[in-house]
């Protein structure tokens, strides 16, 4: 047996269904319109290209960079160091599976450090002579002639120098990561002197 209703209770059914449905649809065309319109604006991705090697700024603050078939990541890229000479002539060869030692500390050596890491069979600080004043206590004693040396040394100006196996990074404080960058760039091949 079926209930009777009243005209006026159908009607009432029958907004509540009208209703009902126009709330789905919008419910439904929302979350569509949402799914394709949200990410239509490209993000701006900023992009370098220096010697046939593309630079790409991650979310990081850091240039990611793909040479030799390993990835690296750089404070800077080629172009931020264009006006540091690098007179330097080592290459990703002459660190191939040997230690790379290091006199001095921070982010510059770091920087070395995560640059060379592919290649250097280990690193650690060593000391020189005429530089034991800025020596790691306990750091073993090498010479150039025989080892593969990277020396920070903190100074009024840029600049970057090659004697036997020893590179001597001189620089201020704050433009020693830059320095380091322009000498791995020269290291890997991305750029010239």
């Amino acid at each position: 047996m079926r209930k009777i209703t009243t005209r006026g209770e159908r009607k009432e059914t029958r907004n509540k269904v009208i209703i009902g449905l126009v709330l789905v649809a919008v419910m439904v065309f929302g979350t569509i319109g949402f799914a394709f319109f949200s990410g239509s604006e490209e993000e701006k991705v900023e992009k370098v290209d220096y010697n046939g090697v593309e630079f790409i700024l991650n979310e990081n603050g850091l240039w990611q960079f793909e040479t030799q078939n390993f990835g690296f990541l750089t404070s800077f890229n080629p172009k931020d160091t264009e006006n540091i000479s690098v007179p330097v002539f080592m290459t990703t060869g002459d660190y191939y599976r040997k230690p790379l030692f290091f006199l001095g500390q921070g982010r510059a050596r770091q920087e070395i450090e995560r640059g060379l890491r592919n290649f250097a069979s280990r690193s650690q600080d060593a000391c020189i002579g005429d530089y034991e004043d800025i020596c790691e206590k306990d750091a073993p004693i090498k010479t150039c002639s025989e080892e593969n040396i990277m020396v920070f040394i903190e100074t009024d100006d840029i600049e970057i120098s090659q004697e036997d196996n020893c590179i001597f990074i001189s620089s201020p404080h704050e433009e020693q990561i830059r320095a380091a960058n322009a000498l791995l760039f020269k290291i890997l091949g991305i750029r010239g002197v």
